[in-house]
């Protein structure tokens, strides 16, 4: 994940973040910064502080000014995002429930589960305006569900 901020002190700064690593690289104005560890760089004798990451939210801290890089993740968006995880797991392992519709549940629908949840988030990253962001974890959330759904008949036809 790329985030590009500028700063009228720094300039421009660009902030690099793995998402299957959580290695973080930092540039300002093209300069890559000197990694001192995994949250501190060296810019200028000073120490920049990196607090949080991109999916949960990201700043630096330079001396005492704090800069955004990524937004906070609203509270909307983190149950919007562990909804096909929990709506999974209750569904599926309840035999009454799975008798109307059948879910997997267990261990192949918690794993489905959490993948569709971090597929959620950072869909709901990439968008701006919170009714958009409702929408594609409402959208992700029906997609579980129908995948989950599958599975499961899948399962039973070959048991």
């Amino acid at each position: 994940m790329n985030v590009t901020v500028n700063h009228p002190s720094y300039g421009e700064i660009v902030y690099s973040e793995s998402f299957w690593t959580g290695k973080k690289s930092l540039t300002i104005n093209g300069t890559p910064l000197q990694g001192l560890s995994k949250k501190e760089f060296l810019f200028d004798e000073k120490k920049i502080l990196v607090k949080g990451n991109y999916l949960l939210g990201a700043s630096l801290q330079i001396e005492n000014e704090e800069i955004a890089l990524s937004p906070k993740v609203r509270w909307y968006e983190t149950v919007l995002a562990i909804l096909p995880f929990i709506f999974v797991l209750t569904w599926g392992n309840s035999p009454a429930l799975f008798a109307i519709i059948p879910i997997v549940g267990g261990a192949i629908g918690g794993a489905l589960g959490g993948v569709f949840g971090c597929i959620s988030m950072l869909l709901m990253k990439r968008v701006q305006l919170p009714i958009y962001k409702v929408l594609v974890g409402i959208g992700i959330f029906g997609l579980s569900i129908f995948v989950n759904y599958v599975v499961a008949v899948v399962i039973l036809q070959v048991v």
